[in-house]
This record gives structure tokens, sequence and C-alpha cells, in this order.
């Protein structure tokens, strides 16, 4: 599994549906359909300016969707039930010949939250349409829970993936092997924890990787916020985990926006879930003037050659997720 920032041939989403799960949680209940296809089509059109978009639509949208997307983005239609491609789609590979494969792992709608059974169709569809080779993974795995370097490393938090409603029967043995199997990876970072009850603490709103040496961590400094314990023992984590040579990595504190979005809800609002795009990194923003400003200062720093793209993430987080939830790419290979 390449690294997020190197070339990619395109990127994959879903439009959002007329079943969107509201109902799931009690967090996922605040979201409009209506503002979050703009927010969707907002992100599609961004990314679509540095490189190609392909987006799945489930058939009764079609209108919506070509109402708010520009005529670059390519849209396929197929039924779903839902719209988080980083989550249902697959996860492209590439071998030692440039040449494309995607991984099909199962999809149960993040412990059987809602209905899935068109979601779970949704990898084999992005693989046959990418003419790569199939790769069928009988682990319940979303993109979402995992993150690469590039270079062997994988990060992942045990509230996702150990939890009992994905794979009760496995080990955290048997889940490093798979990892490792179907992914190339050979070393793994557990980090504890998680920000978000829905996904049940995808690593993707707390840690990802910057370059194969630089992981990017969601930090509290806040002693009386309640994500105060639960981020700094991820923190500690992340200083002392090695790469596959047995050196520390680079870790870059990024604070977290003091701003709850959410009604009712303590959910944080996570910058780590921004998508790397070639030569840009399209970003959520939330209002909170000098968060904001903090968090894109980090994010130039990390990626300096590459155009910092801001758009308002309030509308995607009121659906369970961010920018990074919502995309997929597919890395650039040899036709």
């Amino acid at each position: 599994m390449p690294a997020e920032w190197q070339p990619h041939e395109c990127c994959w989403m879903q439009w959002p549906t007329e079943t969107f799960p509201i109902n799931a949680t009690s967090s996922w209940s605040h979201f409009d359909l209506d503002k979050g296809r703009i927010a969707w089509a907002n992100v599609a059109n961004a990314i679509s300016k540095f490189e190609k978009l392909k987006m799945i639509v489930n058939p009764s949208d079609l209108a919506s969707a070509k109402k708010l997307l520009n005529e670059n983005i390519e849209i396929l239609v197929l039924p779903i039930n839902d719209a988080w491609c980083r989550d249902s789609g697959a996860i492209f590979l590439i071998n030692k010949d440039n040449q494309l494969g995607g991984v099909d792992s199962d999809f149960n709608c993040w412990g059987y939250q809602e209905n899935y059974e068109l979601d779970d169709k949704v990898a084999k569809f992005m693989i046959d349409h990418a003419n790569s080779k199939y790769f069928k993974n009988n682990m319940v795995l979303e993109g979402g829970s995992i993150h690469v370097n590039g270079n062997g490393t994988l990060l992942t938090t045990e509230q996702c993936l150990l939890n009992e409603n994905r794979n009760p029967e496995l080990s955290k043995d048997q889940i490093e092997s798979n990892l490792k199997n179907y992914f190339g990876v050979e070393n793994i970072v557990w980090l504890k924890h998680g920000t978000d009850e829905g996904t049940d603490g995808h690593v993707d709103n707390v840690a990802c990787f910057t370059n194969h040496k630089t992981i990017i961590a969601m930090t509290c400094s806040d002693k009386n916020d309640s994500y105060y314990d639960l981020l700094n023992e991820n923190l500690e984590t992340l200083k002392s985990s090695r790469d596959l040579d047995g050196n520390p990595f680079n870790i870059v504190e990024l604070e977290m926006s003091k701003k709850r979005i959410i009604p009712g809800d303590d959910e944080p609002s996570s910058y780590i879930n921004f998508y790397i795009a070639n030569d840009a990194i399209i970003f959520p923003v939330f209002g909170d003037e000098e968060a904001d400003l903090n968090a894109q200062k980090i994010i130039k720093s990390q990626f300096p050659n590459r155009q910092i793209v801001c758009l308002d993430g309030h509308d995607i987080l009121l659906g369970g997720g961010n920018i990074h939830c919502i995309t997929q790419q597919q890395p650039r290979s040899i036709k």
C-alpha cells in the first residue's frame, strides 16, 4: 500500500444518498443532506483541479450530483447505501513492477450501525473499473482505520480494530498478520484511542504520516478537556514508537480545535482528517480562527510544495467524519 502522498491516478468518492444513515448514532442525526451534498461537491470540485475525480452515484441521486459537480468529474452509477468511500471503497496497492492491485475487505457499516450490503460491493466495483488485480480480504476493515508510510509501517487504533463488533473471532496477532499480508507492512503502531464513537475511533482523526519518518498527531493542551488524557496517551505511544530500522519517528503536534460542533456531543474537530492530492492538501477548517490558522501553518510546514486548500468541514463532520473519510486515492501505475 503506497503512502498517500505518492502520485495518484485519481480520487474516488461516493455521493450522499437519501438513505444516509443519520439514525445510526445520535451524533449523525444532525446531518443535513442538502448541505452535506454541497460540502461533498466542494471537496470533489476542489480535488478535480489537481487530479481526476470519480464519483460513484446511486441511480436515484443523479440529478443532484450533476447539478453540483463540475463537468470534469466522472460520474459512475452504482446502487449504494452511503457516502464514505474511504471506508467502504477499495484500498489500492502497487507492486514492484508498478502494477495496480486492490483489496476488497469486508465492510459491515462500522459494526452493523445501519444497512451496508450495497456499500460492501463498492470496493470490487472500483477494482474492476480500475482494471486492477483483485484481492479479497475476509476480515472486516475500513480504510479510515489504517494509515501507512509506504515504507513498512502502519498506524491504527485498538479502539477500532480490536472492537468486538468487527472481528471478534480474531486475536490481535491474527489481525496484525492480516494487515501485514494484505498491505505489505512489517511494523504496526497501535494507538489506544480515536476520538469518534461512530466509527469506534478511526486513526485518520488522530494521527497520520506526512512522510516516511514523520507523524502528525492530534493533541490537547487543556488539562480540563475530556480528551486530554486520551490524546496524551496516544502522544506518548507515538514518541516511543520506532520505524523498521529501529529509529524514532519525528512527531509533530497539532492542537485540536476547542470548538465542539456536533450538538450534544463532545467529539473534537480534527485537522488530521485531510486529503493529500497531487500538488495539494484539501483541508478542513471549523471557524475557530486561532486553531484554524495554527493548523494551516503546521500543515503547510509539512507539505511546503503543495497548495493548501481550506474548506469548511462543518457539514461533513455532522455526518460522522471529514475530508479524508469521504475520499480514497488510486495510485498511479503502469496501465
